[in-house]
């Protein structure tokens, strides 16, 4: 059975979220957070495929669909932004299920309110504590691997030349170029994610994802406070979803996020699948999901 979307807006931390929903309102809640350069049909497939829950997967901050703000995408306010969510949505503990950027803000999350969630499912994302040390030390040519990271620190360039005929071009090959298996990615729903990035302004918001997160690495009392969080082990379970074939994200590194957790983390390798998992693989990744949730009668 495939199960139908709907879509509602809800004020959470004072802006306007976009959120997608699927699935039975009795049903057991899943939260989707997804990854850059995406939004929320990233998810799509996978919801389709998860008519046992009831699946909720918002457009982040900055990305079209939502507001953007001018600031607000330092991890504490985008982690604020989910707990908001939560609460405005009036789930309960939903299991919440991560890719990329969505990942590293849910780690994060984890840490600071493992009371509100029942279960962490992480996709293809690296601890960020575990993903910081490994570029500052070289391990696994991981610094190599992530080469748009000091690209996005300069001001206005990323987003202007990424939205413009070619540079839309560079943001579809940053998809296929990354798929597990030739042929795998799904090229239609790449098109109408980056369609979404038509004028600099929407992109800027996700690009400063990334400059906070390196200013967080910069000022001494913004890291010492995300250490702080760390420190507060996770308290739920945890599965970390891993596309084999990612280019991007160490495996080696990624299994050590355990110890930076707190936490044992469940390693759940997907052979010959790149990093888009939902976007190559949303069968597995939905079996992934669904094992996780458990029997839902």
């Amino acid at each position: 059975m495939i199960a139908s979307i709907e879509h509602m807006r809800v004020q959470a931390n004072g802006i306007t979220f976009h959120v997608a929903l699927s699935g039975r309102e009795d049903a057991p809640p899943i939260l989707c957070l997804h990854g850059f350069p995406e939004g929320w049909m990233s998810w799509r497939h996978v919801m389709e495929r998860l008519s046992e829950a009831h699946v909720y997967a918002p457009d982040l901050r900055g990305y079209p669909g939502t507001t953007r703000p001018r600031d607000g995408y330092d991890v504490l306010t985008l982690t604020d932004d989910i707990r908001a969510l939560i609460e405005a949505l009036g789930i309960d503990r939903p299991v919440l299920v991560s890719h990329d950027w969505g990942g590293a803000l849910a780690w994060i999350f984890a840490h600071r309110y493992s009371h509100l969630i029942r279960k962490l499912v992480v996709v293809n994302c690296t601890h960020p504590k575990t993903l910081v040390r490994a570029v500052l030390h070289f391990e696994d040519f991981q610094t190599f691997r992530i080469p748009w990271v000091p690209f996005f620190q300069v001001p206005w360039l990323p987003e202007f030349f990424l939205t413009t005929a070619l540079g839309r071009k560079v943001l579809k090959l940053s998809f296929t170029l990354r798929e597990g298996q030739k042929g795998a990615m799904n090229v239609a729903l790449v098109d109408e994610l980056v369609s979404r990035f038509q004028k600099p302004e929407d992109l800027r918001g996700p690009i400063n994802y990334y400059r906070e997160m390196v200013r967080t690495q910069l000022m001494s009392k913004k890291r010492a406070q995300l250490e702080a969080i760390y420190d507060t082990p996770i308290t739920v379970p945890v599965t970390l979803v891993w596309g084999e074939k990612d280019g991007a994200l160490s495996a080696e590194v990624a299994l050590k996020s355990g110890k930076d957790a707190g936490c044992e983390v469940e390693w759940r390798p997907l052979p010959g699948v790149g990093h888009f998992v939902s976007l190559e693989a949303p069968d597995k990744l939905a079996l992934e999901i669904s094992r996780v949730l458990g029997p839902t009668v």
